[in-house]
């Protein structure tokens, strides 16, 4: 009896340990998790360069999280996220939905490139997780499963924009990024990661493009088309002066006569 009581003490401080290790290493199997499923989903290379959660209040940092670009692009990056913080709702845990009140972005930088065959390095990117969704429902629910999320507000702020366009003049543009918020995400029944990623980076793709053309583009059209106002000013006020010049000179003559 009195050896089956040191076994079951032995079996009780082995799961004991087991879970302080567990939860002592959370922040690196995290870090992992992102690293490897965030890698799987865009299809290009995402590293985390570390992530603290407090379990007991629900809330969670990540820093440093890097998304490559897809291959075809010559910019390394596509997203660096200095730091992301999460306030996750603990009553949700366990049930069907998990909800997570708030995530916050602060001082993103995003690259926007658009190469020489006019292919834009977002939009790879929200083709590439929109690939890893079930084509139906009754397909293979690989990239589909997963826990349902809610995410009741999320703030993308203080991003700043590098924008390279290849087929305009191939130089680098910096553009800033209005503040993006976007509320009850997945709601009302839930989401997977994979289905809130595409409308999040769809949502951050559909903003870029739009600054990037309004800062870029259209100063650069706006500043075309002054100058070309400006030339056909000129030319027609040189053609004025020509004219002006013959009218003088046969006045001139007239009165010479």
């Amino acid at each position: 009896m009195k050896k089956v009581l040191v076994g079951i003490v032995i079996l009780l401080v082995v799961i004991a340990a087991g879970v302080y290790l567990l939860f002592a290493n959370l922040d690196t199997i995290v870090k992992a998790a992102i690293e490897q499923y965030g890698s799987e989903v865009t299809q290009t290379a995402v590293r985390v360069k570390r992530v603290k959660l407090d379990l007991q209040n629900g809330a969670g940092g990540i820093y440093g999280i890097t998304i490559a670009n897809p291959p075809g692009f010559d910019t390394a990056r596509a997203f660096s996220l200095g730091e992301t913080s999460v306030k996750l709702n603990l009553e949700s845990l366990g049930k069907d939905v998990i909800v997570i009140d708030r995530i916050t972005v602060r001082k993103p930088e995003v690259s926007y490139e658009m190469n020489a065959r006019r292919e834009g390095s977002l939009n790879q990117l929200y083709s590439n997780i929109s690939k890893s969704l079930p084509a139906s429902s009754g397909d293979d629910q690989k990239a589909g499963e997963g826990p349902k999320l809610i995410i009741r507000k999320l703030v993308f702020e203080g991003a700043a924009i590098d924008a390279r366009l290849v087929p305009l003049d191939n130089k680098k543009y910096s553009v800033r990024l209005p503040a993006i918020r976007m509320d009850n995400l997945g709601a009302p029944g839930g989401a997977t990661g994979v289905q809130l990623a595409r409308e999040i980076l769809g949502r951050i793709t559909r903003e870029a493009q739009n600054e990037v053309k309004r800062q870029v583009i259209d100063k650069r059209l706006n500043t075309a088309i002054e100058a070309e106002r400006k030339k056909a000013e000129g030319a027609a006020q040189k053609r004025l002066d020509e004219e002006k010049k013959k009218i003088d000179s046969r006045l001139q003559n007239i009165l010479k006569r």
